[in-house]
């Protein structure tokens, strides 16, 4: 059996997940964020039937939100950032993470917070870079295998197993956060559609 690294003084925590299963879990949430769009589309296209019926948008609106446009792809981030947010601020995990049992702890080994987890995801985007290499090489610099997000969020993903008895939070707290991302990150699929539709 492997043994782990001690313990680093300063954070309690003897290693961070590693970029495989990280990039595992945010694929789990992209695909979830299809399924999600294909949901929130549907309703999307309803309420944009009814305001037609309304009188308050024009006829053709079908055709109108075809394709891409900087205001739906800037409020798609935006959607993102908000599930990452509201799931890993609320639980310390999104959907995938949870698949993959991974969980989002400040450095320090308590639980993340909403303003942590805002930077994190917001950094992401830079992360991101190049298919994930941005982040990639900062974690390799790191040993906690952060990457430039969780160092300025001074966070750290690490094995569920591994998280302190005091940084567990109830179960009952994932679905809260995953509720409440999900329903943000359709709020803006939505918005983004209706735009489009004007």
């Amino acid at each position: 059996m492997e043994q782990q690294p001690p313990p680093l003084p300063e954070t309690g925590i003897a290693e961070g997940a590693g970029f495989g299963i990280r990039f595992l879990a945010r694929l789990i949430d992209l695909i979830f964020g299809y399924m999600l769009g294909l949901l929130f589309g549907i309703i999307a296209g309803l309420v944009l039937a009814m305001l037609q019926a309304a009188g308050t948008i024009n006829p053709g609106w079908q055709h109108r939100v075809r394709g891409l446009s900087a205001t739906g792809f800037g409020l798609s981030l935006l959607g993102v950032i908000l599930y990452h947010t509201a799931t890993e601020g609320i639980y310390g995990a999104s959907l995938g993470k949870l698949i993959c049992r991974l969980h989002v702890l400040t450095a320090d080994g308590r639980p993340c917070n909403m303003a942590r987890a805002f930077r994190r995801s917001l950094a992401y985007l830079w992360d991101s870079l190049f298919f994930g290499l941005v982040g990639y090489q900062s974690m390799q610099k790191s040993p906690l295998n952060q990457r430039y997000g969780d160092a300025w969020a001074k966070t750290v993903v690490v094995r569920t197993a591994s998280v302190p008895a005091g940084a567990k939070r109830p179960l009952g707290w994932f679905f809260l956060g995953l509720f409440l991302g999900a329903l943000c990150w359709g709020a803006m699929l939505v918005l983004a559609l209706i735009l489009k539709a004007k």
